[in-house]
């Protein structure tokens, strides 16, 4: 987005430029009332300028203001597929029924060569979890903070500073995280409700932090529903994606 906040403030500078240029010949031929013309001059391109520079402010937060969403031990960061945009200081709802699967490579710096499942007998889930002794929070971002919805997001950046089209993916916890990295998720499920928060989630995900090729996969699954439940893959089956 950094081209388009540039592009917005020569805008606003050649406009700038243009009026002071206008102003300081329109006083050149000023013959009386000189001194006032110039204070009014000076005044409206004081003001001119503050006018441009809020505007490119408010054009450039609007571009770039992440979406968010919800999922175990994550902050996602995407709008509701149908639905309103969620609120950003929006509590998020305990999970009723969640696990967490991964399998970490052994140099794998997040996952330190784990090879886990966590559920709700002995993890919290909500927007962030933690589990078996450890605090993660995984984050996706869908590309351009556009809808995170069902399908396959592959050259994925680290979400916090994502930049252009590329997807977002940050999966960090107790004290571990990547400075830079890569990686791809799939969003198998993703049911919204009507205001906005999520009800469940099913995503798939590979994460190698900078640029190595240790990765850490798994498979997240979450629902706020009362009743819902999907039975955790089988610990001896390889997470592929």
């Amino acid at each position: 987005m950094n081209y388009i906040l540039s592009g917005l403030i020569g805008m606003v500078v050649i406009a700038l430029v243009l009026s002071a240029g206008a102003v300081g010949y329109g006083l050149a031929h000023v013959r009386a009332w000189r001194a006032p013309v110039i204070a009014a001059c000076c005044a409206l391109t004081l003001a001119y300028g503050g006018v441009g520079a809020l505007l490119t402010s408010v054009v450039y937060t609007r571009l770039t203001q992440p979406v968010r969403t919800t999922a175990v031990q994550t902050s996602p960061t995407s709008a509701p597929q149908s639905s309103p945009p969620a609120v950003a200081d929006q509590q998020p709802q305990p999970a009723t029924d969640a696990w967490l699967r991964f399998q970490s490579d052994s140099q794998d710096y997040i996952g330190a060569g784990k090879n886990e499942l966590w559920t709700l007998v002995e993890s919290d889930f909500t927007m962030s979890a933690s589990g078996k002794g450890d605090y993660w929070q995984l984050e996706f971002r869908a590309p351009s903070n556009g809808l995170l919805k069902v399908g396959t997001f592959i050259n994925a950046e680290r979400a916090p500073f994502v930049t252009g089209k590329a997807p977002g993916l940050d999966i960090f916890g107790s004290g571990r995280g990547c400075n830079t990295l890569s990686g791809k998720f799939e969003i198998k499920s993703v049911r919204w409700a009507s205001s906005g928060e999520i009800v469940a989630i099913d995503v798939l995900f590979e994460q190698h932090c900078e640029g190595g090729t240790p990765a850490l996969r798994g498979e997240l699954w979450i629902t706020t529903q009362v009743g819902v439940h999907k039975a955790p893959p089988d610990m001896g089956t390889p997470i592929i994606f």
